[in-house]
């Protein structure tokens, strides 16, 4: 198993490492860590020490469902900045040439995977979580839209294996074994695998409080799965969201005064903050958290945090490798 580092070409990430890749390698090496899962998308590489890079985090449209069931959703008005970041473009054209370039992207850096969000939730939803579609609908437009997508490439197989990652809204949640292969059983191409988020299995659970019981919760659902699906799960985002209680208080979460007239930052902000809280990127402190990787058996295990200060993500990673490998 590589054990891998999220990592983003953002300003926030790079200027943690004062944008030295040497810097970056020297953390890698410190934290026994084989490399990082880079998110990439559409805009050309910079110049890129392509031995750093084992996978890739593909960019995730929050909106595009609703843009394939309904097309007219791209006639919304809106700022073109925002129907790039809500549906991923401006027609179904331009969202599929959207997808294609951060691929070829990772095709590039010979990428071993690229994670794909397989979910719906736009801004409004966040608060009311009124979403209007099943996770069947999500799993129909999604398996369209993919096959759609990779359908040009040699064979109609993806150029980087793609890895669909769950997310506790309609869509790929992982709690009900039969949406992951109906979801599979649509899919034209055979270039694909999962990764489990146990931070969004905790989620999508609504009950998970304290480490030691979550634990337990996240290993009672995968052993409800079939081992085709366990074999499957080639990839994991690993960290701790004890959100349960914060997950059942805000469901009864109103959208604030005026929502519909802000500006998109202006909604994007508070609904960004909401998502924080719920989704936590805390790091496993329990010694236990090996029977969740041991159970999976995944060939890559991703240590995903949210940090701006480098002393924050040393010690997190810290404390979780020292849990995992106690």
């Amino acid at each position: 198993m590589k054990e891998l580092m999220n990592f983003s070409l953002y300003e926030n990430d790079m200027k943690m490492f004062d944008s030295d890749w040497g810097m970056i390698r020297n953390f890698l090496v410190r934290h026994d860590l084989d490399g990082l899962e880079l998110f990439v998308d559409s805009s050309p590489l910079p110049d890129i020490p392509a031995d750093l890079i084992e996978g890739v985090h593909l960019p995730y449209w929050m909106g595009r469902h609703r843009a394939w069931v309904d097309p007219s959703a791209f006639s919304c008005e809106m700022e073109e900045f925002e129907k790039v970041y809500v549906f991923g473009g401006s027609s179904r054209e331009e969202v599929i040439g959207n997808f294609r370039k951060p691929l070829e992207n990772a095709a590039s850096l010979d990428a071993s995977y690229a994670v794909f969000h397989v979910s719906y939730a736009e801004l409004e939803q966040v608060y009311t979580r009124c979403f209007n579609c099943t996770d069947y609908d999500v799993l129909e437009t999604t398996a369209q839209f993919l096959n759609e997508a990779v359908s040009v490439y040699p064979g109609g197989e993806p150029p980087v294996r793609l890895f669909f990652e769950n997310l506790w809204w309609p869509g790929l949640t992982f709690l009900e074994p039969s949406n992951a292969d109906y979801f599979t059983s649509l899919l034209d191409f055979d270039n694909w695998a999962f990764v489990l988020d146990t931070g969004h299995l905790m989620n999508a659970t609504m009950r998970c409080v304290d480490e030691e019981s979550s634990i337990d919760i996240v290993l009672g659902l995968l052993s409800s799965h079939s081992e085709d699906f366990i074999r499957r799960i080639e990839g994991m985002h690993f960290h701790c969201s004890l959100s349960g209680e914060y997950m059942c208080r805000s469901l009864d979460m109103e959208l604030p005064e005026g929502f519909e007239d802000m500006s998109f930052n202006d909604r994007l902000l508070p609904a960004m903050e909401i998502l924080h809280q719920m989704d936590q990127h805390m790091p496993f402190t329990s010694e236990r958290c090996s029977e969740i990787v041991e159970f999976v058996s995944p060939d890559f295990l991703t240590h995903e945090f949210v940090s701006t200060k480098l002393q924050t993500l040393d010690e997190k990673l810290l404390t979780q490798r020292r849990a995992l490998h106690s």
